[in-house]
């Protein structure tokens, strides 16, 4: 019944009617491509990178393409003895994996083979940032710029369908690429912008398919590419299913009679056999079974815990974590990007009220019509994700723009957006939610876009100060020399012209010089377009830190390792070496004794070393050797080790007969510090019978020195006992001086 009365309704409607061939709807000038020369530039010349933050979201991913390129095999070992350690890891038959969903590093492995022709060419060296800056530009950044190119497209045809003009279109097609997550997670190497682009993608091919005649050549390639983005969602990141599941089951309730329906699911299958079995099979390679996950295999305890509530750490949803991922200042969809509050309104109006909505603006073209269940698919595809954010434990999603988990909503919610400019008043304000979606997530976006989860309000107690500090980002306005203020103008200049254009479509409204005599006053365009804006800078401006003194904290550390160096932030100080220094446990760590005992008084020796290891436990993290570790916020080099619950983890270090004192520092990786695991670490320093000190390893950031008299040529023991060890990676050096 649905099926025939949308085919009847919609289907030939939409492919007869044509828009009328206006200077708005289709500008022939080279200039009103400038808004895709926009979205291009600030998908480009930026690249936020920072070494001593280690994003564990970006890096594990980028090792397990390093490694297959380099061996053939997605374990990360080898990456992580070259490049370091790297959290959101999985283990499996002793060895380490990443636990991402498999398809964003599958999408970089051409990129990364590519990588060193493309440096040479550049005549930029082989690093770690620049292979990153080539992953992120291939692999992620030209799929959230295709993606963007075709929602501007339709953006412009789809606002004049609706009796606007196509400058709202625009201002559209910028607040979906540079006021949503689309834009920070196709600029890093995620999968959440594969994810966004995926289930996106997925659902504008399905309304595309709405408007086509069944079986035409256009409706038989809608249908392709719905299958193949819909098989991919999935393996981007797995809750993007919950979004593109409802769009394609949609498209069989719009698609009327059972031929119909059977061909559409062989073009579906088809579509998405290749993308989906990719899937699989990394699945299998990774993980031993083609429907197993790396979350069951996770190697941080404090993850385990986490997913191991409910049904993969999805349970009973939570005031708290709903309220958070929506509405908040700290990682809210709707603060972020209000412009998805229009789209919210509109999908319901058009799944509730289908035929009301349809008729508030008669000057809308017949073709403008949807089908009531492409509403209800994206209502549905919302409220699924909404549920899982609000009953998963670990909700937050630590550094973040926005409530990345959810990423495949920001689309679709997008493109109802468009459909909001049926309604003449509504023009106005959905413009201004434009614009102010660019300038809250867009900057965020272009300078820093892992904001962390310790402030109640990023934007205006770190990113605001950082810009005003005059920090900046590697991009065009580093490689040409340029600092602060002047490097930043690359984004900031496009980024305000965005903003600017979106607010001036709403208050240039033609509406306003024709004056139909139920026509709202022009002030309320005025106020309509300039109040989501200063609602954003009222919020952003007067919101306070639950914890001022942890936000203060968070800003030393992040200013510490700050990338590219630039005007002094707060950068911790360099630790110099005394000049009467004998030894330093770090140069000659060969020579320290590490055993784990046990409660029972059975011993574990480390040993022997593999490379630059040993290992005292069972586990691969459970071992000790030199290590470059982020601690306050900087890399020191350190040596690490790792606590046991239950043991005591002791480090026999020689003394120097001459010696007369010691300077032990240590600290826990600034990883653990933010770990979800409340429990110090217990250190104690002993010398032969004697205790030179106990303290606990406070969770704080930087490191700290312990000073002691040596009171013979005893060795020293440095000892470390946990009662729960997940997160809990301890650095440290000791050094021995006359």
């Amino acid at each position: 019944m649905i099926a025939t009365r949308a085919a009847a309704s919609y289907g030939p409607r939409v492919a007869e009617a044509k828009p009328a061939e206006t200077a708005d709807a289709r500008p022939r000038a080279l200039w009103a491509r400038w808004p895709y020369a926009l979205l291009l530039g600030l998908y480009l010349l930026t690249s936020p990178y920072h070494q001593g933050l280690n994003n564990p979201n970006e890096m594990v991913r980028v090792y397990m393409t390093k490694a297959w390129v380099e061996s053939g095999r997605f374990r990360i070992d080898s990456v992580i003895r070259q490049w370091g350690l790297v959290d959101d890891k999985a283990i499996r038959d002793g060895h380490l994996y990443s636990s991402k969903a498999p398809l964003q590093s599958l999408v970089g492995i051409p990129a990364y083979a590519a990588a060193p022709t493309i440096l040479a060419a550049l005549g930029s060296p082989i690093t770690k940032r620049t292979l990153t800056w080539v992953l992120r530009v291939l692999g992620a950044a030209t799929f959230g710029i295709g993606f963007c190119f075709v929602l501007l497209r339709w953006c412009r045809r789809r606002s004049v369908e609706l009796g606007a003009s196509a400058a709202y279109g625009n201002a559209l097609g910028l607040g979906l690429g540079l006021g949503t997550m689309v834009y920070p997670y196709s600029i890093t190497f995620t999968g959440h912008g594969l994810a966004a682009v995926a289930a996106g993608g997925c659902y504008l091919a399905v309304m595309d398919l709405s408007r086509r005649r069944p079986g035409g050549r256009g409706w038989t390639l809608s249908a392709l590419i719905a299958g193949a983005l819909g098989g991919a969602a999935p393996f981007a990141e797995y809750p993007s299913a919950l979004v593109a599941a409802p769009a394609l089951a949609a498209a069989f309730v719009m698609t009327p009679g059972g031929t119909n329906r059977a061909r559409l699911f062989g073009w579906f299958a088809l579509g998405g056999a290749a993308p989906f079995g990719l899937g699989l099979w990394a699945h299998h390679a990774l993980w031993g079974h083609p429907f197993a996950t790396g979350y069951g295999f996770l190697e941080n305890r404090a993850y385990v815990e986490v997913h191991g509530e409910g049904f993969f750490g999805v349970s009973v949803p939570r005031g708290d974590a709903f309220v958070g991922a929506l509405v908040s200042p700290g990682t809210g969809l709707f603060f972020f990007s209000p412009l998805l509050l229009a789209g919210l309104a509109a999908v319901v109006f058009a799944a509730g009220r289908p035929r009301r909505f349809e008729a508030a603006d008669p000057r809308a073209a017949p073709a403008a019509i949807f089908a009531r269940p492409l509403a209800v698919a994206a209502l549905v595809g919302f409220v699924l994700s909404v549920y899982f954010i609000s009953a998963h434990r670990g909700w937050r999603g630590g550094w973040t723009v926005g409530p990345r988990y959810i990423v495949g909503v920001a689309p679709v919610l997008g493109l109802w957006a468009v459909e909001a400019l049926r309604v003449p008043p509504w023009r106005p304000l959905v413009a201004g939610l434009a614009g102010a979606s660019i300038a809250l997530t867009g900057f965020a976006a272009s300078l820093y876009p892992h904001l962390s989860d310790v402030y109640s309000n990023p934007l205006g107690t770190f990113l605001w100060p950082s810009y005003r500090a005059g920090a900046t980002t590697y991009g065009l306005g580093h490689t040409l020399g340029l600092d602060g203020a002047a490097a930043n103008a690359v984004h900031v200049g496009p980024l305000v012209l965005a903003i600017g254009y979106c607010i001036f479509v709403g208050l240039a409204d033609r509406p306003l010089r024709r004056r139909p005599p139920d026509h709202r006053p022009r002030r309320w365009w005025a106020i309509a377009a300039l109040f989501p804006l200063g609602v954003a800078i009222l919020v952003v401006a007067v919101f306070p830190e639950r914890n001022p003194a942890a936000a203060y904290r968070e800003n030393q550390r992040l200013w510490g390792f700050w990338e590219p160096e630039g005007p002094p932030l707060a950068r911790p100080a360099a630790l110099k070496p005394r000049s009467d220094q004998l030894f330093r446990a770090r140069r000659h760590y060969r020579r320290i004794r590490i055993e784990a005992r046990a409660p029972n008084g059975q011993a574990r020796a480390c040993g022997p070393f593999q490379g630059p290891f040993c290992h005292y436990g069972v586990q691969p993290w459970q071992r000790f050797g030199p290590e470059r570790i982020p601690i306050g916020g900087a890399p020191q080099d350190v040596l690490f080790l790792h606590p046991i619950a239950g043991h005591t983890v002791r480090a026999t270090i020689p003394v120097v007969p001459t010696a007369t004192s010691f300077i032990l520092r240590y600290g826990m990786a600034d990883a653990s510090v933010g770990a979800d695991n409340p429990h110090p670490i217990a250190l104690t320093v002993r010398q032969g019978d004697t205790v030179l000190s106990t303290v606990d390893v406070p969770l704080g950031y930087g490191l700290r020195s312990l000073e002691g008299t040596l009171t013979s040529t005893a060795p020293l023991r440095v000892e470390l006992e946990v009662d729960r060890d997940g997160a809990r990676v301890f650095g440290f050096d000791l050094e021995q001086y006359r």
